[in-house]
């Protein structure tokens, strides 16, 4: 027999034992390799979020992301987003964006253990186009319904100036904004709320803050007498003439922090002749008061004698 015989023949001897063990080397060989540490890496697109209004003007660069791990969980790798998401804030007004990737950027999927190894670049920078911004007033609409016997005292808004951002052209002319209209009813004492700025006429510009707070408070209406308020006369028509009585009670009406405060100096009374000065004659009587009070005299009109006590 050839020695080429004898070789064939030796091969195939026991062929299933021998393919078995082939199979089983190679499936160890394989285990084996799927329990190294193993580094690969891929190509990752960077999507970036942009404020409304505003462009992209130069497409930021391709990233390469390094990952590790065992080689059976590289291997789950195949179909995982290859992409990197970033959101530019609202308030950004300048022309070129600058960020640091880290690994929490990149998503992974869930269940697979691997770890971001590198990512390169780490220092991303994303042109946009230009604009300014400004600032300008908070107007509010809005109205404080009190319930019945409190009045309103006052109304404060926070902050009373909003940052717009947006194309030059954009912001030309525009020197306040409003709220929505808003009712605050049934009001009896200190009051918060929030009111959205209407931001519907603004178009493609931002605004920060989208909403303000108002506050307010407002104070029970009471109602007090302050005796013995002399009369002053209006004209001249009154020579030779005493107003009976000289002097009168006033009724003021208003918050109670302000009515409680009220003297005899804080009003005035004044007489305004009806008619000619005469027997029978009268003057009629009105009351100057602070802003926000209401005041009537007590009588409202006063009659007229002749000095020296003759009718």
């Amino acid at each position: 027999m050839s020695k080429r015989a004898s070789l064939v023949q030796l091969l195939v001897r026991n062929w299933p034992i021998k393919l078995a063990a082939g199979f089983f080397a190679v499936m160890l060989y394989v285990a084996v390799a799927a329990e190294q540490p193993l580094s690969q890496s891929f190509a990752m697109r960077l999507s970036v979020g942009v404020p409304p209004g505003r462009t992209v003007r130069q497409q930021p660069a391709g990233v390469t992301v390094v990952l590790s791990g065992k080689g059976s969980e590289i291997l789950k790798l195949r179909s995982f987003p290859r992409a990197i998401r970033k959101v530019i804030p609202d308030t950004f007004s300048s022309s070129v964006w600058r960020v640091q990737l880290g690994p929490a950027d990149v998503e992974l999927p869930k269940g697979i253990d691997v770890q971001v190894a590198d990512i390169r670049p780490r220092d991303i920078e994303v042109v946009l186009d230009s604009v300014i911004h400004r600032d300008v007033r908070i107007v509010p609409r809005v109205k404080v319904e009190a319930e019945s016997g409190y009045v309103v005292r006052g109304l404060s808004i926070t902050p009373s100036l909003a940052r717009l951002i947006g194309p030059e052209k954009s912001l030309a002319g525009i020197d306040s904004v409003t709220t929505l209209p808003t009712v605050i009813s049934s009001v009896n004492g200190p009051f918060f709320q929030t009111v959205p700025i209407d931001t519907a006429p603004l178009g493609v510009i931002r605004i920060m803050p989208k909403a303000v707070r108002m506050a307010g408070e407002v104070s029970a209406i009471i109602e007090r007498s302050i005796g013995a308020v002399p009369i002053t006369t209006a004209a001249s028509g009154f020579t030779g003439f005493l107003l009976s009585p000289e002097r009168v009670a006033v009724t003021v009406r208003g918050p109670e922090s302000r009515v409680n405060t009220l003297t005899r100096d804080s009003v005035r009374v004044v007489a305004h002749l009806v008619g000619k000065a005469g027997p029978g004659g009268y003057a009629r009587l009105t009351v100057s008061a602070p802003p926000g009070i209401l005041a009537h005299a007590v009588p409202d009109s006063v009659s007229l004698k002749r000095r020296g006590g003759r009718g």
